[in-house]
C-alpha cells in the first residue's frame, strides 16, 4: 500500500514531528515497546459539538486500549485557545494508561501528551490542535533480517478479516462506505503502520475499532490461505500452462522492482 502523500501526509509528519519534540519519536532501528505504539489526535474547541455527540456515541461502543476515553477526554479538555491548555487540563489516566509527559509544540500549534499502559508498557502519543481531521495510528517494531518481505506480507494479511469483523476484505469495504479522509497501511524497514483519519466523530472511532481489531486478532493466524493469497503461491489454469508465481504483494513489488523511477530511488 502506498504512502502518505499531499495533504493528507501534514497529520503523520505533525504527529512524528511533535513525538520527536517530546524525545519518543522512533528512530530508525529504535525499540518501541512490545506492545506497539499507539497515536491519536483530538479536536480543538471548533468542532465541540460533534465531538461531544461522537463521545456519547463511543461510550456504547467496546473501549480498545482505552483510545477512544483518551482521545475524547483530551478533545473535551481543549478550549479555544489551544495554547492555554496546561498539563493540568489533561486526563491523567484512562483504561491503564497514565501521562508521562506533557508539551506545547509551538511549530504545529498543538498540545502532545505521552501516556504509557501501566501493564503492558505500550505508549500512546495524544495530539490536540485544532485540525478538522481527527487521526489515529497502531505502529509496531517489525525490524526485518533478510529481503524475504515479510513484515509487508503481515500489514496486507491482517487487514484481511479479523475476529470481530470477520469479512473477506474489510478495508476494500471501508472505503467504499466510510467518511474516511485517510485510509492505508505501509511497511518501513524497522516497523509497520496503520493509519487512519476521518472528520466524522462517530466514523473515526468506527474506524479506529475496525483497525485495532484487525492489528490485534487478525483472521489471517489462522488461516493460511490469507498468507498464500497475499504473500504468493502456484497457479495453474489448466494441465497445459506454465507453472506461474501469483501474491498481491508479489505482484505489487513485481511492480515496483521494474519501475525505473523505484530503481533510481533505490
Amino acid at each position: 500500500m502506498g504512502a502518505l502523500t499531499g495533504q493528507r501526509m501534514a497529520s503523520s509528519v505533525a504527529t512524528q514531528a511533535s513525538a520527536r519534540a517530546l524525545g519518543v519519536a522512533p528512530r530508525p532501528g529504535a525499540v518501541v515497546p512490545r506492545a506497539g505504539r499507539l497515536a491519536s489526535s483530538a479536536l480543538g474547541a471548533a468542532a465541540a459539538p460533534a465531538l461531544r455527540q461522537g463521545a456519547a456515541a463511543a461510550r456504547r461502543l467496546s473501549r480498545p486500549l482505552g483510545v477512544r476515553a483518551l482521545a475524547s477526554a483530551s478533545a473535551a479538555a481543549a478550549p479555544a485557545a489551544a495554547k492555554a491548555l496546561t498539563e493540568a487540563d489533561m486526563p491523567k489516566a484512562a483504561h491503564g494508561f497514565e501521562l508521562q509527559r506533557h508539551q506545547f509544540v509551538r511549530e504545529y500549534d498543538s498540545h502532545v501528551c505521552l501516556y504509557r499502559h501501566k501493564k503492558t508498557g505500550a505508549e500512546l502519543i495524544s495530539v490536540i490542535n485544532g485540525d478538522e481531521n481527527k487521526t489515529f495510528g497502531a505502529v509496531f517494531r517489525t525490524p526485518v533480517g533478510d529481503s524475504t518481505g515479510i513484515p509487508h506480507i503481515l500489514e496486507h494479511s491482517v487487514l484481511c478479516g479479523s475476529r470481530k469483523y470477520p469479512i473477506k476484505e474489510p478495508f476494500v469495504e471501508l472505503m467504499k462506505g466510510s467518511l474516511n479522509t485517510f485510509l492505508n497501511a505501509f511497511t518501513y524497514p524497522d516497523r509497520t503502520c496503520y493509519p487512519v483519519a476521518s472528520t466524522n466523530t462517530q466514523d473515526f472511532y468506527n474506524l479506529v475499532d475496525v483497525y485495532l481489531d484487525a492489528v490485534l486478532h487478525p483472521r489471517c493466524v489462522s488461516d493460511e490461505k490469507t498468507f498464500q493469497q497475499e504473500g504468493w503461491h502456484y497457479e495453474l489454469d489448466s494441465p497445459e500452462d506454465e507453472l506461474t508465481f501469483k501474491g498481491v504483494v508479489f505482484n505489487e513489488m513485481k511492480g515496483v522492482y521494474s519501475s525505473p523511477d523505484s530503481m533510481f530511488y533505490r
